[in-house]
């Protein structure tokens, strides 16, 4: 049970963050200036306003980088509203100090919530947004899509985005009025973005986050990486806290056409300025594209098209490579190519899976 001093100190905090960010708004408008005695007076009347204050500045900081998440743009929306709405009561005087913040807080959120890219604001800044009058809460309608072992499946989504989905997929569409999200729980899946620079378009996966506003990109979740490959126009990548066992964060990434993100457990992000496309579009028309994988990698793959299980006995076989183009769930092909090409052999366990052992 919370104790009534930390609910108080609780109800503080949210009080002098309230204030401060009124101030922030004041000074950056020239409404005061930074001497201003009223100023000066609230700031040192409390340790709590000083650190409410820094928050303030730096949260404002960043807001010009990070224009049109949802939030900014709600807080746009909302601003702008709440400016037409007091012009049109005629009983108030312009000359009043209220309604000139009001109204330049509303002009100001335009401009900031005019760029044309952002990355996702994450923490603290969710939380300054809405102790600032700005956040509200929203109706999420969620939907869970999936496929099975050897299934794609198309879906148009209410504003004609497209999502393709690879075998054993499984992913989560939550649209709002502020945003269009997808958290991506497994396998792999593309995306068409239609554009619409209100509501930008997120893809969740695990620590991860793209963030795009009108594109073509795909995204997989496949063993311990994350893949982010980008076919047409531009996106941000970055890091939200999350539960460990979810990955590492990373700093904001903005990729290019043709460029590849890479994310794993263990290693750094990487990078790969010229994707193989060809590789990464190949399980849209039925294929599987290897290049140089291993074969713990090849096998995974393979799994995820046909109902014959493919294992490998031992792990020192896992690191041998392979590449060649195989349709979809022709495991007996692939079983062919991998004793074909490397010093290994095949056993049917069962009518249902077949294990790889070293050659003897």
């Amino acid at each position: 049970m919370t104790s009534p001093d930390a609910t108080n100190m609780e109800e503080d905090r949210k009080r002098a963050r309230k204030q401060a960010s009124e101030w922030q708004v004041r000074l950056h408008n020239d409404e005061i200036r930074e001497d201003d005695p009223a100023f000066l007076e609230w700031l040192s009347a409390a340790a709590m306003n000083a650190e409410a204050m820094d928050h303030a500045r730096s949260i404002w900081a960043s807001l010009g980088e990070n224009a049109v998440t949802p939030e900014i743009l709600k807080a746009r929306r909302d601003a702008l509203d709440r400016s037409r709405h007091a012009i049109t009561r005629r009983w108030l005087s312009w000359k009043r100090p209220a309604l000139r913040v009001a109204v330049r807080t509303a002009v100001m959120a335009f401009f900031l919530a005019g760029l044309s890219f952002a990355i996702l604001i994450v923490g603290d800044s969710k939380d300054w947004l809405h102790e600032s009058g700005f956040g509200g809460e929203t109706n999420i309608a969620s939907e869970k899509y999936g496929t099975g072992i050897g299934e794609t499946r198309v879906i148009t989504l209410t504003d004609n985005s497209r999502i393709t989905l690879d075998a054993a997929t499984q992913l989560i569409v939550r649209y709002t009025a502020e945003a269009r999200e997808i958290e991506l729980l497994a396998g792999q899946a593309f995306f068409d973005v239609a554009k619409d620079m209100s509501r930008p378009f997120r893809v969740l996966a695990g620590a991860q986050t793209v963030l795009a506003t009108g594109t073509e990109f795909n995204v997989s979740r496949l063993g311990r990486e994350i893949r982010v490959t980008l076919v047409e126009g531009e996106v941000v990548v970055t890091g939200e806290p999350r539960p460990v066992t979810d990955g590492p964060t990373l700093e904001p990434v903005k990729l290019r056409q043709g460029e590849q993100l890479v994310v794993s457990e263990t290693g750094a992000p990487e990078v790969d300025p010229n994707a193989n496309l060809e590789k990464t579009n190949a399980w849209r028309i039925g294929k599987v594209m290897l290049d140089g994988d291993t074969l713990e990698e090849a096998v995974e793959q393979m799994n995820r098209y046909s109902r014959i299980r493919l294992s490998i006995a031992s792990d020192d076989l896992k690191q041998y490579r392979i590449s060649g183009v195989f349709h979809a769930g022709d495991t007996d092909a692939f079983v062919d190519a991998v004793e074909a090409y490397l010093p290994v052999e095949a056993r049917r366990q069962s009518a249902t899976r077949i294990e790889f052992y070293s050659r003897s």
